[in-house]
């Protein structure tokens, strides 16, 4: 065995014009593959707000339509997150929404302008009827989140999902980019923490987005979920981006 790997060498060397050279192989990561390879996710949060969600909060039915302790927890562990607010969610909290903008961590999305729906028989939400209903909404939200954050937003996602090619198309005329969503957390309405965990971590994909919600009483646990499901994806090799 040994003549057969000289006569090898003797060759190699022969084939380089009599000099000894280094036989190189495609570089090798020794921390990749300590850690395993890398994968990325996208946070993201819907902020809803329908006029009826607004009159009981007005009347002092609900205290607060969202959980500042969400926003605290991505701030205090650095994950970047695109919020989805309603335009009359950004009306009613305009601080929340300025200050968010002005984090480098956030990115504010439109979300509709009274997170009515596209389509018909879209969960229960009231929808919109005409192209006319539609487009309306879309820069009525547009242009309510450009003059709170003081930049024009770019990115849109449909209030319960709902959509056709048709609607993608308005979407386009008033300047929006569709965020189409991945992983669904199905947080909304949903106390079962451990159903939400196992959904996120089921579905998660490299490059994919999740929707969580921001809390309230529409949320009742995403930040219990958020606080599982955070620490078992980075112990999965996920990292955390921004759009």
């Amino acid at each position: 065995m040994r003549t057969v790997w000289m006569a090898v060498l003797a060759t190699l060397i022969a084939a380089a014009g009599g000099a000894s050279v280094p036989i190189r192989g495609p570089a090798f990561d020794f921390a990749e593959a300590r850690e395993g390879p890398r994968h990325t996710l996208y946070l993201s949060f819907d902020a809803d707000m329908t006029p009826g969600m607004l009159k009981r909060l007005q009347a002092g039915k609900v205290a607060s339509w969202y959980d500042p302790a969400i926003v605290q927890y991505l701030r205090d562990n650095e994950i970047p997150a695109v919020i989805f607010a309603s335009g009359l969610f950004a009306e009613t909290y305009p601080d929340l929404i300025e200050r968010l903008a002005r984090d480098p961590l956030f990115a504010i999305g439109v979300h509709g302008y009274r997170h009515a729906a596209f389509t018909a028989n879209c969960y229960g939400l009231p929808f919109l009827h005409t192209d006319a209903e539609r487009l309306d909404d879309l820069t009525h939200a547009r242009d309510t989140i450009a003059r709170i954050t003081g930049r024009a937003p770019t990115l849109f996602r449909y209030p319960g999902l709902c959509r056709d090619a048709h609607d993608d198309a308005l979407v386009r005329q008033a300047g929006l980019t569709v965020d189409t969503a991945t992983v669904v957390a199905g947080d909304s309405f949903n106390h079962d923490v451990d159903a939400i965990v196992r959904q996120v971590i089921r579905q998660a994909r490299d490059g994919g987005t999740v929707i969580f919600h921001l809390g309230g009483p529409n949320a009742p646990v995403t930040l219990e979920a958020l606080k599982r499901v955070v620490p078992e994806l980075r112990k999965q090799g996920y990292e955390f981006a921004r759009k």
